[in-house]
């Protein structure tokens, strides 16, 4: 995801339950032990969000969790839940996010997801065959997705499509534009979901929406990494969009576009753009 332009929420990690992989996590972000909180500075639900290993329902296999205030529970699972039903009733290769990714003349194209996010688009992709190298720049929202990729590598009963679609997402945490700028591997299509635009009348915001939105602020420089990817991708740049919003930059207009619902994909054709 991108630069959030305010200070961030106060995340502070559990460590009453499973203090190992809590010290670990300690260690990697730098973010402070809840039992290690003192009297002034203490946990406090309504103001701060809280990192927490939990054993979910139905499994043995401890989970890293996120919980800001007022948006209740968040983790990510690649085995279970919304991901396994999209994968299953999403719409398969017709759908318009595998659609926009486009095809080459013998293989899929490679993906790189600079705005990974909770993973949702890339675990589609992968499950249709992309290799997709996935990119995200929050640590802790990094942290989630590293968590739900160890347990599906770790899953006893894991079948073997599964772990193949597992195989093919590759996770780092950085700066996408700086990673699109001095990477040595080609990329071939760089897919961007920037954060969308506060609507004005606003609808009941998904769980998972607000507690990015809370955890990163505003999307302020989808510009920046929009120039990055067309200097840098050798196919097509994919822009997320929603419906009647704006393309993200005025000086170069996709190529073409595909609409959904709710959704428009655009598309900028490296070969047209630069004619």
């Amino acid at each position: 995801m991108t630069k959030p332009t305010t200070e961030p929420m106060q995340t502070w990690i559990d460590d009453r339950h499973c203090s190992d992989s809590a010290s670990t996590l300690h260690t990697r972000l730098g973010l402070p032990l809840l039992s290690e909180a003192s009297a002034e500075h203490f946990y406090d639900p309504e103001k701060d969000a809280l990192l927490s290993w939990q054993t979910p329902k139905k499994s043995v296999m401890p989970q890293l969790t996120l919980i800001p205030p007022n948006t209740g529970a968040i983790s990510i699972d690649f085995l279970g839940g919304k991901k396994a039903h999209r994968r299953q009733f999403g719409g398969g290769k017709g759908q318009p996010l595998v659609r926009a990714m486009g095809s080459l003349e013998e293989r899929l194209p490679d993906v790189f997801d600079a705005t990974a996010g909770m993973g949702g688009d890339s675990f589609v992709l992968a499950s249709l065959g992309f290799n997709v190298w996935m990119n995200e720049r929050s640590p802790i929202v990094h942290a989630l997705l590293q968590d739900a990729l160890e347990r599906a590598q770790n899953a006893d009963d894991l079948e073997p499509e599964t772990r193949e679609i597992i195989e093919r997402l590759k996770l780092t945490n950085g700066d996408s534009a700086e990673i699109i700028r001095h990477s040595e591997q080609q990329l071939e299509t760089i897919y961007l979901d920037p954060m969308y635009p506060e609507k004005k009348k606003k609808a009941a915001t998904k769980k998972e929406m607000a507690a990015l939105q809370q955890l990163l602020g505003p999307d302020m420089d989808s510009s920046d990494l929009l120039d990055a990817a067309l200097s840098k991708a050798s196919y097509r740049v994919v822009v997320k969009r929603p419906k009647g919003a704006e393309p993200i930059a005025h000086d170069t207009l996709p190529t073409t576009a595909v609409q959904s619902p709710n959704t428009r994909y655009d598309i900028y054709v490296i070969k047209t753009l630069k004619r």
